[in-house]
């Protein structure tokens, strides 16, 4: 019979693990021992045990950063795990080539997201050839109200879904132009619905613009989105009209590969 006792310790333990690997951030990617222990609340002494057994493990690494002691980053293990959950995302296998095609279309930067709670995160990038580029990274997330990409999945989701989200998500502005006003963000909502994509202007990073569309599967339910992005001012109306369209044929095909029914598009 399992003990009960330990079984809690272990799962203490395990949550007070994880408490200090949620510390980690791309802006924070090396923490020393203090620090963790008081952004954590958790004794130093419980700190340093935890840290080594990740450390022995491969999660952790111990790093020297001007001569002082004790400061961690993240062990390449979890690249190892990253990989094997990247490659997990059929999605992005599906739509790579499409994305390829896109990309090499409108030479600017081609994303693809997915639902990840209340938010969407990035999963593959493709950057097109021009010198000036927008700041997005694979494995970033954002809120499913912000930007083009994100919210091509949430204008398309039930009723319901966008009801409870908007009701338990406190909207935020990441930049001055986030839409935060829910009856506009509705508006914006109902205007994607009519025409089949979304436009942000500015919403994740000033004076960028983009356009996004959703992934369908075979039972109409939006499963990803992909967007076209850049800064604002290459994106003028002659070139919107193409990015558009070039957009819609692609996520139309994508949707296709998963069953999804709908006038066949050349």
């Amino acid at each position: 019979m399992i003990n009960n006792i330990d079984l809690k310790t272990k799962n203490n333990s395990l949550n007070k693990a994880f408490s200090l690997l949620n510390h980690f951030t791309i802006d924070k990617d090396v923490i020393g021992l203090s620090e963790l222990s008081r952004l954590s609340s958790i004794p130093k002494a419980t700190v340093y045990r935890l840290m080594t057994t990740m450390e022995e493990n491969g999660f952790i690494r111990k790093v020297n950063i001007i001569g002082r002691d004790n400061q961690y980053r993240l062990g390449l293990k979890f690249l190892e795990l990253g990989k094997l959950v990247s490659e997990q995302l059929e999605i992005r296998e599906v739509a790579l080539p499409y994305m390829k095609n896109l990309r090499d279309k409108v030479n600017e930067c081609v994303q693809l997201i997915v639902r990840d709670g209340n938010e969407g995160i990035y999963i593959e990038k493709l950057e097109g050839d021009r010198p000036v580029r927008l700041y997005t990274r694979v494995g970033r997330h954002a809120p499913l109200y912000g930007g083009a990409c994100p919210r091509a999945i949430l204008s398309f989701m039930e009723d319901e879904e966008i009801e409870r989200i908007l009701k338990t998500k406190q909207l935020e502005a990441i930049t001055s132009n986030t839409i935060i006003n829910k009856v506009s963000l509705l508006k914006s909502i109902e205007e994607a619905r009519k025409t089949g994509y979304t436009v942000s202007y500015g919403e994740l990073e000033l004076e960028s613009t983009a356009i996004g569309a959703p992934i369908f599967d075979n039972q109409g339910k939006v499963i990803a989105s992909i967007s076209i992005a850049g800064p604002e001012f290459r994106f003028t109306d002659k070139e919107m009209t193409f990015f558009i369209d070039e957009l819609l044929k692609t996520t139309l095909h994508i949707s296709q590969e998963y069953g999804y029914k709908k006038l066949q598009v050349t």
